[in-house]
């Protein structure tokens, strides 16, 4: 009897393992893992991304990353950075919607039982036509653009504290081969729980590498490069990001991504946001039945000392 109550009492680590939750209601979808929070919204609104620490409860902060607009520019020094003091937009930027995002559902990989990771996505189809502004008219009429833009989204358990997502633009018409198209985006922080940002968030910096910036305690990193298709070829395209101030009507600071000339073809590129919170890795089951037997030798043995005594 001594030795089931001693068994009994001893806790069963595997049923403690969060993994990574996630629901989808008015096309908001929220996920957790044990370290990070993630909240896309794309209703009445444009797209933005909420993350938060899971394991601050303070409540603690919220960043918001959103996106803003896109448009091509001049690139004065030929650096294929944008630097909106010195480059110029070639016309109006294209806004991206608040409305008609189609939400794909959820498609997740299992381990066993485990879900391991989780993917989802938000498109839309819109049609835009930029309209040149002085000194750069164009001789023709700019083509009006049949845009398709995809957000893609991945929370892997193997890195718990970050979320991947993939910018997939089909269908943008260049003015000019010698120019550069930008995203820009507005970095944000907010209370916990709110629904958009209200400031700009503390110790905002970009590192050496000029390709990861930190802002709180997050963090959003983009790759070097992003990849062109044409149905039957994929290429490599440059990019290359800075920031600046979140400019007027718009909270918090902005982060601009420039991409190379791409042609007609649709381009792809996966930048990644984090939280800067000790990552949390999760225990392999091995490891567990591991530990889970030694407790319990550990016990037998004392019993079996002390009934010896």
């Amino acid at each position: 009897m001594v030795l089931v109550a001693l068994l009994t009492s001893v806790p069963f680590v595997a049923a403690q393992e969060g993994g990574i939750q996630y629901q989808h209601a008015n096309s908001v979808v929220t996920v957790t893992t044990d370290a990070i929070g993630v909240k896309v919204t794309a209703f009445n609104q444009v797209p933005h991304f909420t993350i938060w620490d899971e394991n601050d409860t303070t409540p603690g902060t919220d960043y918001h990353v959103t996106f803003i607009n896109l448009f091509e520019a001049n690139d004065t020094d030929g650096d294929g950075v944008y630097d909106p003091e010195v480059d110029h937009r070639y016309g109006d930027p294209f806004t991206l919607p608040t409305s008609d995002w189609s939400f794909s559902g959820f498609q997740e990989e299992y381990d066993g039982d485990d879900v391991i990771a989780v993917h989802f996505n938000f498109t839309n189809e819109d049609t835009f036509t930029p309209t040149p502004t002085a000194p750069y008219m164009l001789a023709d009429a700019p083509s009006t653009m049949d845009l398709e833009i995809e957000i893609r989204v991945h929370i892997n358990a193997t890195y718990i504290d970050r979320m991947k997502f993939d910018l997939a633009l089909d269908g943008w018409e260049w003015m000019y081969e010698g120019s550069i198209l930008v995203f820009q985006f507005a970095i944000s922080d907010s209370e916990h729980g709110a629904n958009q940002g209200t400031g700009a968030p503390t110790d905002f910096a970009e590192d050496e590498s000029g390709y990861k910036f930190t802002f709180g305690e997050a963090w959003m990193e983009c790759a070097n490069f992003a990849y062109a298709e044409n149905g039957t070829h994929q290429s490599q395209v440059q990019v290359k990001a800075s920031h600046g101030s979140g400019g007027q009507g718009s909270i918090g600071n902005a982060v601009y991504i420039a991409f190379e000339y791409f042609g007609n073809n649709s381009l792809d590129y996966d930048p990644t946001l984090g939280i800067l919170s000790e990552e949390v890795l999760p225990i392999p089951t091995e490891t567990l039945l591991i530990v889970g037997g030694a407790v319990i030798v550990l016990v037998v043995i004392a019993i079996v000392l002390k009934m010896r005594k």
